[in-house]
């Protein structure tokens, strides 16, 4: 992970973060991926003792946003959440596709794998209505025309919505936004 913003926002808890797949590889539609991306983000918010308020898992891409009990543990979060998911990933795709599997081959600087982008992005959210515009962004992803995951929001299993939309849990748990805004 790389040092920029790393002091800026110290003091600040609530995140809208997304992290891409290497060069847009559609890599978590391979075997598990996604249970394996759920499993871990479950595993780090218990870690590091985070709640996360939305999510969506996108074949290429995942966005959350999370609350962090201390507000410095992003950095911490991610860098472990993209480690371990890089490996067992990578796995899932060594089982599925060896085409893939090769465009994802690195061999640069020890690595042998890339399945994350270096970086990820992350927005502060500071109240609530930008909050609830991030949440709809979510949501309605899967919708989009490129994607067509799914007809209605609620449908799609790798997302908060059927939570925000019918009070049904999925995999990952989800904290109801309003306890923090």
């Amino acid at each position: 992970m790389g040092l920029r913003d790393r002091q800026l926002y110290n003091d600040k808890n609530i995140f809208f973060i997304t992290t891409t797949c290497y060069k847009w590889y559609h890599l978590l539609n391979s075997g598990q991926a996604m249970e394996i991306v759920a499993d871990s983000l479950v595993f780090c918010c218990k870690k590091y003792d985070a709640d996360i308020l939305a999510y969506v898992l996108m074949p290429n891409h995942i966005h959350i946003i999370i609350y962090f009990k201390e507000a410095n543990k992003r950095i911490d979060f991610m860098r472990d959440f993209k480690k371990f998911t890089s490996t067992k990933v990578r796995q899932e795709i060594e089982k599925v596709d060896i085409e893939l599997l090769e465009k994802i081959r690195l061999n640069q600087n020890g690595q042998v794998f890339k399945v994350w982008q270096d970086r990820f992005d992350k927005v502060f959210l500071e109240n609530r209505e930008l909050f609830e515009i991030k949440l709809n962004y979510i949501h309605n992803n899967p919708l989009q025309p490129h994607w067509k995951l799914s007809i209605n929001i609620e449908d799609y299993f790798y997302s908060s919505a059927s939570f925000y939309e019918k009070g049904i849990q999925n995999k990952i748990e989800v904290k109801h936004y309003l306890d923090y805004f």
